[in-house]
C-alpha cells in the first residue's frame, strides 16, 4: 500500500524493540483509521504493555493488544499494516466500511434514510428519503394524477381537483413524518440501534458485519486458530483449556491475582464502555478485589445466550458458554419468577472473557449501533433479589478520550495519548503533506491547548452543550501538565471520519497516512532512532514535569492533611479532633487495636514531618500550570 507522503517502502516489522510504552486512542467511528498506521510506527521502536480506548478506540486498542500478542508468531502489525485496504472500495463501486455496517431487517429503510443524510446533499437526501419510505408519496402523487385526470376526463370540477392537489402535499408530509416516526419506534425493539453488527442480517452483504470483520481480524493478529477467541487469559499471559475443569490450579491462582493486579500482565488490555441503566462509565474487564475476588462494581452480570447470538460469532458464544456457570443453582426462583421461559448464564467478565466481545461493549454508537444487553442481579431490601436488564453503551458517551489510563504518579514508560482534532478556520487538508495535518504534543513550558468550537446558530450551540457534558473531564486531563506533553493531535476535517461510512480508498490513505506521521513523531521525540535507544528529551521533560506535579499536588494535601488532623474549629463541641485516634462501639470498618496504634504513628509521622518543612515548599509559584489536585475517585 503506498500512503501519501510516505515511502512506498516500509522496514520489515521489529520483533523485539528494547523499549515499552502504554497508549490510549480516542473514539470517533471511523476516524480510528488513523491508528493502523500510527500504531505500525510505535511498534517499530515499542512494545505495548498497557492499551486502552473507547468506542472505534477500543476497536483500535483491541487490534493494537492482539499485534503485540501475535507480534512473533501470528499476523502482528505486519497484518495491521494491511488493516486500511480491507476498508476500502468493493468491487460494486461501494465502501467495504459502509457494507458492514448491515442495518437488521426491521431498520434497513430507517438506516438507508439515515446514511443518505450523512453522505448526500439535500437533493439527494429527500430522494433516498421518499425511496426509503414510498407508501405516502406515491399515495400523494397518485392522488395529483386522480384529481387531474378526473378534471380532464370525468367532467369533475377544477375546484375539487385543486383542492385534491393542495391537500397532496399534506398527505406526503404527515404520512411520511408517520412512517418515519413508526420506523424510530422499532429501534427500541432492536436494542435501541439500527444495527447490531452481529451474524443477523448478512444475507447478500460483500463484507461480513463489523463484528464477525473484527473477531476474524483478532484470530489473525494474534495467530489464534479458528475456534479458539483470542482472551484476556491470553494476553495476561496465561492461555486457557477448551472448558475451565482443564485450567490447572496454579494457573487459575495466577489469573486471580491477575485479576486485581494489572502491572503483572503480560499485555494489559482496557476499554470504557457506559452503563446507561446505572448512569456511569465502566472499564472492561472489570476490575477485581484483591482480598476476596469480586469484581468492584457489585452485583452478578448475566447473558441471555439467544440474545447474544444474534450479536456475536458461533465461536465466540461456544468458549462463553464453556466458561460460565449457571445462575439457577443460586437464583433459580428469582429466575423462574421474573424471567420464566428464558435462559441465563453468568457472564465472564475478567480473564476468560473474549477480547471481541470486550471492544464490541465499548462501540455502540448511539442510534446507529445496537447496545449490548446483559443482566443483574442485585440483591433489594428484606433479602429479595431483583433481576434487571443492563443496557452498555458507547464508551464515549461517558469517556471518549480516556486520557487518565494507565496513570502512575511517577511513569517508567511513556502513556502515548492520540486525539483527533478539528482543522483552524480556513485550514485545508494537504493530501501530499499528511504530517502538515499532525500537530505535536503541546510542551509542559507552554500554555495548555484549549479545544474550540464555532457556535453560530442554535444547531452548533446544542452541539457544543452536548460535547461539553460529554468531554469536559477528558479535555480537562489532557490539559494538565504531565499528560498535555504525551498527546499528539490528528487533525480531521469536515468528510473526514466521524459518521462518513462510504469514505473512498483515497481518503482512507490519507488518513492512515496521517496516523504514521503521528507515530513517526512520537518515536522522533520520545524515543529518537538509534541502537541501543540514548536518552529523549521529550521523555525526560515528561518524567520531570511528572516529579515536579506530584510534589506539588503532595506539599499541599500533606499541609491541609496535618491542619485537620488535630485541630477543629473554634467553639466546635460537636467534631472531636482525629488525633487522639478514637473508635465507638458502633465504628463502621473498626481498627484493631493492632492497627489503631500503627494509624496514630501513621498520622504522628505525617505531621512532624510537615513541620519540620518550615517555610520550605515544592508548591511554588514556578509550578506547572494549569494546578493539579489530589481527590479520591472510584478507579474508572
Amino acid at each position: 500500500m503506498n500512503t501519501p507522503g510516505l515511502p512506498s517502502e516500509r522496514p520489515s516489522q521489529r520483533l523485539a524493540p528494547h523499549l515499552s510504552c502504554d497508549i490510549v486512542m480516542k473514539g470517533g467511528i471511523t476516524s480510528g483509521i488513523v491508528y493502523p498506521g500510527a500504531i505500525v510506527e510505535l511498534a517499530r521502536r515499542y512494545r505495548f504493555r498497557n492499551i486502552g480506548g473507547a468506542s472505534a478506540g477500543a476497536i483500535a486498542a483491541a487490534a493494537t493488544a492482539a499485534a503485540e500478542f501475535g507480534r512473533e508468531t501470528g499476523g502482528g502489525f505486519s497484518r495491521l499494516d494491511t488493516v486500511p485496504d480491507d476498508l476500502g472500495v468493493t468491487e460494486g463501486g461501494e465502501s467495504r466500511m459502509l457494507d458492514m455496517f448491515r442495518p437488521d431487517p426491521s431498520t434497513r429503510r430507517l438506516f438507508t434514510a439515515a446514511v443518505a443524510f450523512i453522505r448526500y446533499g439535500k437533493l439527494r437526501r429527500v430522494w433516498e428519503l421518499l425511496r426509503a419510505f414510498p407508501r405516502f408519496p406515491l399515495l400523494a402523487a397518485g392522488l395529483v394524477v386522480l384529481a387531474v385526470g378526473l378534471a380532464l376526463f370525468a367532467d369533475v370540477s377544477w375546484v375539487l381537483a385543486t383542492a385534491a392537489i393542495a391537500a397532496a402535499p399534506w398527505v406526503l408530509v404527515i404520512g411520511l413524518a408517520r412512517d418515519v416516526v413508526q420506523a424510530c419506534s422499532r429501534l427500541a425493539a432492536n436494542d435501541f440501534g439500527l444495527c447490531r453488527l452481529g451474524p443477523s442480517g448478512t444475507d447478500g452483504a460483500e463484507a461480513k458485519p463489523l463484528t464477525l470483520w473484527l473477531y476474524d481480524l483478532l484470530q489473525e493478529l494474534a495467530g489464534k486458530p479458528a475456534g479458539e477467541p483470542l482472551t484476556f487469559a491470553d494476553l495476561w499471559g496465561v492461555p486457557l483449556p477448551p472448558t475451565p475443569d482443564q485450567l490447572d490450579a496454579s494457573d487459575q491462582k495466577r489469573l486471580k491475582e491477575l485479576g486485581w493486579n494489572a502491572r503483572e500482565r503480560t499485555i494489559n488490555l482496557e476499554v470504557m464502555t457506559t452503563n446507561l441503566t446505572n448512569g456511569r462509565p465502566m472499564r472492561v474487564p472489570v476490575g477485581r478485589d484483591k482480598f476476596n475476588d469480586t469484581a468492584e462494581d457489585g452485583g452478578r452480570l448475566l447473558f441471555d445466550p439467544e440474545e447474544w447470538a444474534r450479536f456475536f460469532p458461533a465461536d465466540v458464544m461456544a468458549h462463553l458458554l464453556a466458561y460460565s456457570d449457571d445462575p439457577n443453582e443460586d437464583f433459580a426462583v428469582v429466575l423462574a419468577e421474573q424471567a420464566p421461559g428464558r435462559s441465563f448464564r453468568s457472564l465472564p467478565t475478567g480473564y476468560a472473557l473474549p477480547v471481541v466481545v470486550a471492544a464490541r461493549l465499548s462501540l455502540s454508537f448511539p442510534v446507529l449501533i445496537s447496545v449490548v444487553p446483559v443482566w443483574d442481579i442485585r440483591p433489594r431490601a428484606g433479602g429479595a433479589h431483583q433481576l434487571r436488564r443492563v443496557l452498555f453503551s458507547d464508551g464515549g458517551i461517558s469517556s471518549n478520550f480516556p486520557v487518565h489510563f494507565f496513570d502512575s504518579t511517577l511513569p517508567r514508560r511513556p502513556t502515548f495519548a492520540i486525539n483527533l482534532a478539528g482543522f483552524e478556520p480556513g485550514e485545508m487538508p494537504d493530501p501530499a503533506n499528511p504530517a502538515a495535518s499532525v500537530v505535536d504534543p503541546v510542551p509542559v513550558e507552554v500554555q495548555a491547548r484549549d479545544t474550540w468550537k464555532e457556535i453560530d446558530d442554535m444547531f452548533s450551540f446544542f452541539v457544543a452543550i452536548k460535547d461539553a457534558m460529554q468531554n469536559w473531564r477528558d479535555n480537562t486531563q489532557a490539559r494538565l501538565p504531565g499528560f498535555r506533553e504525551r498527546v499528539i493531535h490528528v487533525k480531521l476535517a469536515h468528510g473526514e471520519g466521524g459518521l462518513n461510512l462510504g469514505m473512498t480508498q483515497t481518503k482512507i490513505d490519507e488518513l492512515n497516512a496521517r496516523g504514521r506521521c503521528a507515530g513517526e513523531r512520537l518515536v522522533e521525540l520520545f524515543a529518537p532512532s538509534g541502537e541501543p535507544p540514548t536518552s529523549a528529551v521529550g521523555w525526560e521533560e515528561h518524567r520531570w514535569t511528572r516529579l515536579r506535579v506530584f510534589l506539588s499536588v503532595l506539599d499541599r494535601l500533606l499541609r491541609g492533611f496535618t491542619g485537620a488532623c488535630s485541630e477543629r474549629d473554634e467553639g466546635d463541641t460537636l467534631t472531636r479532633p482525629y488525633v487522639p485516634l478514637q473508635q465507638t462501639p458502633d465504628t463502621p470498618y473498626e481498627y484493631s487495636p493492632a492497627e489503631l496504634a500503627f494509624a496514630a504513628q501513621v498520622l504522628a509521622s505525617y505531621e512532624s514531618l510537615v513541620t519540620g518543612w518550615g517555610v520550605q515548599t515544592l508548591d511554588d509559584e514556578e509550578r506547572p500550570h494549569p494546578i493539579a489536585t489530589l481527590r479520591v475517585v472510584p478507579p474508572v
